[in-house]
């Protein structure tokens, strides 16, 4: 890529158009789900010997709401344990539960849709306090390690990642990738975009704890795809990488290590099936292709510097310590119709949407709301700018509950959030590689509302919607990402 695309008729946004519900789509669809195949919720390698994690850090009982929106806490030794502390409370199981007909569930710190759990992650690191230098794969069914490659992977990353500082001077990064089976099986293509919005929920878990333990971080999106597979030992049809995240490296950084002079070796470790029959699907094959990257130097062509938040850091109104936060979270499957206070949800939106520290450096997500029950608020839907803007006022919780895909958790909320982004502009200003920026975003932002959510006291739901209702709705020319119901 030399120049930046238009946007106008690209790939991503044609699969973005095929995987809109509508109405007449969820009424015709046939699609019928195999429970006898459903794919395994964990990645087995068979023969890698696990490492088991030691004890995680004491929690720091850093303000959630605050570490939301990127406030550093006192800053803690980057050694095994404050690792730890991070990986089970970032992506680990929180809680397991049988269902009927004997199948066990296991249930993470963060939301995912279905609870297919397609997100895998992974650990490279320089020799740190109790843990050599290596790559790793973690594993949330029994928190442990396996060694990947042994050695310092760092040089890999920032070549693979355009010689991003942060790379290079970072002790630890944390690589998500996706598996797009494990949620296509049930969501088919559409399943895609939930790769980023669950890795979006993972991240909002992840900053938020490094912030807690004074831990600087950024997300990375900007990357060759093809060296980072290579790397890890994927093959970016199967499993795809997702985002990197660096931890640790300080103000004005300097990096620590120099980019590789060519791409990893590949690596290779047998893995357990997922499921008998795995399929690909064409659609999400071409949209991660056209969205993908081929070189370091279109790496580095892509990344953005940290975009400056216009706005004050936002007071908090909640003082829940962020591990507490985390453990407390779920999804709700019912609300009441109690009233949340204004200034709950103003302070929720204001930390969820500030200010990201990623390379795509744009604030992608837009909100939207319909206010069902907020205090001193009147009911209606408006549009959270730098103040709320009215769109319609009056009694919408019907309307609510038919754009969530005619769920009555949408209607029955306080209130339920629509996180937009403008799919088109942001492909003007960035190229092809801003879908995965803008669905991330939105699942971060999302995951955010889910912790501000929690730390207030009241709980949070995720929803799918009805794609070109909610943009006529709203009046926009900006796409919904995702939706997120709040309330008691």
């Amino acid at each position: 890529m030399t120049e930046r695309d238009t946007g106008t008729g690209y790939e991503p946004v044609r699969y973005h158009e095929l995987t809109k519900h509508s109405p007449a789509s969820v009424r015709s669809g046939t699609h019928r789900i195999d429970w006898m195949d459903q794919p395994q919720q964990f990645k087995s390698y068979l023969t890698l010997r696990p490492l088991p994690l030691p004890t995680r850090s004491a929690d720091t009982g850093f303000p959630a709401m605050r570490a939301v929106a990127g406030g550093l806490g006192e800053p803690r030794p980057l050694d095994l344990a404050e690792l730890t502390r991070i990986l089970v409370l970032s992506a680990g199981v929180r809680r397991t539960r049988t269902e009927p007909g004997g199948r066990t569930v296991h249930l993470r710190t963060y939301a995912c849709a279905g609870a297919l759990y397609p997100i895998e992650v992974y650990l490279a690191c320089g020799k740190i306090e109790g843990l050599e230098a290596g790559l790793y794969h973690y594993s949330p069914l029994d928190d442990t390690l396996r060694l990947l490659r042994p050695g310092d992977p760092r040089p890999y990353l920032m070549r693979a990642g355009g010689d991003r500082p942060s790379l290079g001077a970072a002790p630890a990064t944390v690589i998500l990738t996706g598996i797009p089976w494990r949620t296509n099986w049930k969501y088919r293509a559409r399943g895609y975009r939930h790769l980023y919005w669950d890795s979006g929920m993972i991240l909002a878990n992840l900053l938020a704890l490094a912030a807690s333990g004074g831990h600087s971080s950024e997300v990375v999106l900007g990357f060759v795809d093809d060296e980072l597979d290579t790397l890890l030992g994927i093959d970016g049809r199967n499993e795809m990488s997702i985002c990197m995240v660096p931890l640790g490296y300080g103000a004005g950084t300097t990096a620590q290590v120099v980019p590789a002079p060519s791409p990893a070796p590949p690596v290779s470790h047998p893995i357990a099936k997922i499921s008998f029959r795995q399929r690909e699907y064409d659609e999400v094959i071409e949209a991660h292709l056209q969205t993908g990257i081929r070189s370091p130097a279109e790496a580095r062509f892509w990344q953005q510097d940290p975009y400056p938040n216009a706005v004050p850091f936002p007071a908090g109104v909640a003082f829940t310590g962020i591990e507490k936060t985390i453990r407390r979270r779920g999804s709700k499957r019912r609300f009441t119709h109690e009233p949340i206070l204004k200034e709950e949800l103003e302070g929720l939106i204001a930390h969820s949407t500030y200010d990201l520290a990623c390379d795509w450096g744009l604030g992608l997500t837009q909100v939207g709301f319909i206010a069902n029950a907020v205090e001193d608020l009147e009911p209606g839907a408006y549009a959270a700018v730098w103040n709320l803007e009215q769109i319609a006022l009056g009694n919408l919780r019907d309307k609510a509950a038919f754009l969530c895909l005619e769920q009555d958790l949408g209607g029955d909320s306080a209130a339920t959030l629509f996180l937009l982004s403008d799919l088109q502009d942001a492909a003007f200003n960035l190229g092809p590689r801003s879908y995965r920026a803008a669905q991330l975003n939105a699942g971060i932002v999302a995951g955010r509302m889910y912790l501000c959510a929690y730390a207030c006291g009241f709980g949070a739901t995720g929803l799918t919607f009805y794609d070109d209702e909610v943009k006529k709705f709203f009046q926009t020319e900006a796409e919904p990402m995702l939706v997120v119901a709040v309330g008691h």
